[in-house]
């Protein structure tokens, strides 16, 4: 499929040659008002998929028309900030409502009438509570990381805020991966879902290397890191899977000197905001996190993704793994473990993961070739020079020749 006029100069601008399978397959179904449950792997351009049709539905000036939830404040503002120059092509405006930030400067934009609104639940809720937006004209509500958004803590609060749209309204869903709830939609949401299934699809993730370190100590796994941060080349992200760990990180790294930024869920919206626009201008090139920003951010160039530990689950370990890679380009994904970490990882995905070494430039090697470039280095290494002993050198030119014996 050609990329639509529409989008032909946004395209250029960031360097997209074609659209990707999965923004191709969604485009028909959406623009004819469908209900989809659309599934591609992480970094599949799946923000795309959804917005390039659901912009030319828009009518100009005619009041809020589609409603997109997001399960955190990061995605919702990214997810903005990629609509806003669509939005503008076609003169429609979007705004960002959520949790964290000033709920009186949001009040005040929302007074602009958006044809688009881009929320996480608990701040859309405070809202339409007190009436400050109204549902009742929603033509398409969009429920991006639908895995997510959908998990026993928020569906029934999805469901309620759809309760409040008309009973006709585009249901949508997006997701990388999938859930319990997907495999009976239309009991949950009364309706029969087109679905579109293209997780398994390997030509999305072809460029990520996967890769298992064999670690002991915290203190060994912070080596590392430094050691793959001073690669000039490297962009990484260090994913921990709570945040006491994170922490403890946090402290023996700063101790050491080494400059990285930190995203957890307990630090202050702007906090959080200035630590993702130092790293993703590349001032800082190593981010330590939660699985608070493993969800859907998308940030140019990221070369190494690195668990601290285990992922808990195989979709915690595959939207981490779609941080790098994205869009085919190449990327690494680098587990810390032991054996038995190894042979966890290995039962709940089918990825090859290649057990390896670090080398001192920040490459990976097996284990052969990593003792034959150590065995090489240190033959290329010179040679100490003997140095005599300072008794040797005070008495030198100054000892008798012994007498030979008779």
């Amino acid at each position: 499929m050609e990329i639509p006029k529409l989008y032909q100069d946004y395209f250029k601008e960031h360097n997209f040659e074609q659209m990707t399978k999965i923004q191709e397959t969604v485009y028909q179904p959406f623009k004819q008002g469908q209900d989809l449950v659309a599934m591609a792997p992480t970094g599949s351009g799946k923000t795309l998929a959804f917005s390039m049709p659901m912009i030319e539905t828009l009518v100009p000036k005619d009041g809020l028309q589609v409603l997109i939830l997001e399960p955190s404040q990061e995605l919702a503002i990214q997810v903005r900030t990629v609509l806003q120059p669509l939005a503008k092509a076609v003169g429609c405006t979007v705004q960002a409502v959520t949790g964290g930030a000033n709920p009186q400067r949001q009040l005040k934009k929302l007074k602009e009438k958006p044809e688009i609104l881009v929320a996480t639940l608990g701040r859309l809720k405070e809202l339409t509570d007190a009436r400050k937006v109204k549902l009742g004209n929603i033509q398409t509500v969009i429920v991006d990381e639908a895995d997510e958004m959908l998990n026993e803590t928020k569906l029934e609060a999805v469901r309620a805020t759809i309760d409040e749209m008309p009973a006709d309204v585009q249901m949508t869903f997006f997701s990388a991966t999938g859930n319990d709830i997907f495999k009976n939609m239309s009991k949950w949401f009364g309706k029969d879902f087109t679905v579109i299934d293209q997780r398994y699809d390997r030509s999305y993730t072809a460029g990520i290397s996967h890769y298992f370190i064999n670690t002991g100590s915290d203190g060994m796994k912070n080596i590392l890191i430094r050691e793959m941060a001073h690669n000039k080349k490297f962009l990484g992200i260090v994913f921990f899977n709570n945040s006491r760990s994170l922490h403890k990180a946090i402290s023996d790294l700063d101790h050491a000197k080494t400059n990285f930024v930190a995203l957890d869920s307990k630090m202050s919206s702007q906090q959080r905001k200035t630590a993702l626009q130092l790293f993703s201008s590349k001032k800082v090139t190593l981010l330590l996190t939660t699985d608070v920003a493993a969800r859907g951010m998308d940030i140019e160039d990221v070369t190494t993704i690195i668990n601290y530990m285990i992922p808990r689950e195989n979709s915690e370990y595959l939207h981490r793994a779609g941080r790098t890679g994205r869009m085919g380009k190449a990327g690494d994904v680098v587990t810390f473990g032991n054996s038995h970490d190894f042979r966890n990882l290995q039962t709940f995905n089918d990825l090859e993961i290649k057990k390896v070494f670090l080398n001192h430039d920040g490459t990976f090697s097996d284990k052969d070739t990593y003792h034959k470039r150590k065995k090489a280095q240190a033959s290329n290494q010179p040679k100490p020079k003997h140095k005599k002993r300072l008794r040797d050198q005070k008495n030198k030119g100054k000892r008798k020749p012994k007498k030979p014996l008779q």
